[in-house]
């Protein structure tokens, strides 16, 4: 689908510019439990990704599991808000947040779960062989792609933590072409967009600070754009997986490769 893809979710934002606002939401307060628990508990994060004791633990934990909630709750509220905007509906910043209220349970559940099995895969990544590590990446990486559509599942069906993951397992068979494919083109081609920063940032540095702070607005401010985009393609492919049914704007083209991909039974890992 090349930039088209691209150019679909941002023109998406440009209708609805008030989605950039979730995930900076979502990284001010995961910054600030971040802060919070580790002056309270004492703990330097850089010593825990090296060195992880009891101590550390007790309070760790519980500020990662609060983070990557807050992190699930605010991709719910954006879910949400791109759903009905596909409805043809015009969602405020009010109606992503009540809705992502309503399925509390669920979320924090499927927070439990999946920092459960990161902290699992983790500890066994430190612990194993170098063949250990490899196996232990490509679970982690097939349970990303298994659970990649969970947020959408979470927001959309009525469905606890485990029947969110086995429907997002489900979908995985008709997208995990374009899953994988989203994320490598959003990756590098991500990179475009902090080119001015780190430009604007090399310039701070050597005798031009007053182009520090516009560097970090930038940084901000491509960064939210970039989460927001990512998150409205995957209640887009989850829509199209689940229903059947493409959101408007999708050209031809995209459908065309959709659809033969999925008449195939596979996904052309075209990444150009």
């Amino acid at each position: 689908m090349g930039w088209e893809l691209f150019g679909w979710s941002f023109d998406v934002i440009r209708k609805n510019k008030q989605l950039v606002l979730f995930p900076i939401f979502s990284a001010v307060a995961a910054l600030a439990g971040l802060f919070l628990c580790s002056q309270w508990g004492q703990v330097s994060f850089q010593r825990v990704l090296h060195h992880v004791g009891v101590r550390d633990l007790i309070w760790f934990a519980p500020a990662y599991v609060l983070v990557s909630a807050v992190i699930i709750f605010f991709n719910c509220a954006l879910a949400a808000c791109a759903l009905a905007h596909f409805n043809g509906e015009e969602p405020t910043l009010s109606y992503g947040l009540r809705h992502a209220a309503q399925r509390i349970v669920p979320i924090l559940a499927w927070t439990l779960l999946s920092t459960t099995v990161g902290f699992i895969l983790n500890a066994i990544e430190r612990r194993a062989s170098f063949a250990g590590k490899i196996a232990t990446w490509l679970f982690g990486f097939a349970w990303g792609m298994a659970t990649y559509l969970v947020v959408p599942v979470l927001i959309a069906e009525d469905r606890g933590a485990f029947g969110s993951v086995q429907r997002s397992a489900q979908l995985f068979r008709k997208t995990w072409g374009d899953q994988i494919v989203a994320e490598i083109r959003f990756g590098w081609r991500s990179l475009v967009f902090f080119i001015p920063c780190l430009i604007l940032g090399a310039l701070g540095m050597n005798g031009y600070p007053v182009f520090l702070p516009i560097a970090v607005a930038c940084f901000v401010i491509g960064a939210a754009v970039l989460s927001a985009a990512h998150g409205i393609f995957e209640v887009a492919l989850y829509r199209y997986a689940a229903t059947g049914e493409t959101p408007e704007g999708w050209s031809p083209n995209m459908l065309s490769i959709l659809q033969s991909q999925e008449k195939k039974g596979t996904r052309t890992l075209d990444i150009g």
